[in-house]
């Protein structure tokens, strides 16, 4: 039997970038304004900044990977996909977490 080739060192360095960029459950977030929802909860409520309470696949996204988000200083949640968001705090550098 003839073995399996092994993987590529860059692709696994590039898989480790993207993982590593990807937010994680407590972490702060930004939301982006990257559709019509988003820029008016931006604009008219002023909810820029979210927490990530959960990191899954729900049907509402088709099974793509999502991000249950939840607005730091009301109870808003909503979901939302990897594009929609950007990490502004991990975390491990929360003081609030330990």
């Amino acid at each position: 039997m003839q073995q399996p080739k092994p993987i590529c060192k860059a692709f696994c360095r590039y898989i480790n970038t993207v993982a590593d960029n990807l937010p994680k459950v407590g972490d702060i977030v930004e939301l982006l304004p990257t559709n019509q929802r988003n820029r008016q909860l931006r604009s008219q409520e002023r909810k820029h900044i979210w927490e990530v309470l959960t990191v899954d696949t729900p049907i509402y996204l088709k099974g793509d990977l999502g991000f249950m988000i939840k607005h730091l200083g009301s109870d808003h949640t909503r979901w939302v996909t990897a594009d929609d968001i950007k990490i502004t705090q991990f975390r491990e550098n929360r003081e609030d977490v330990y």
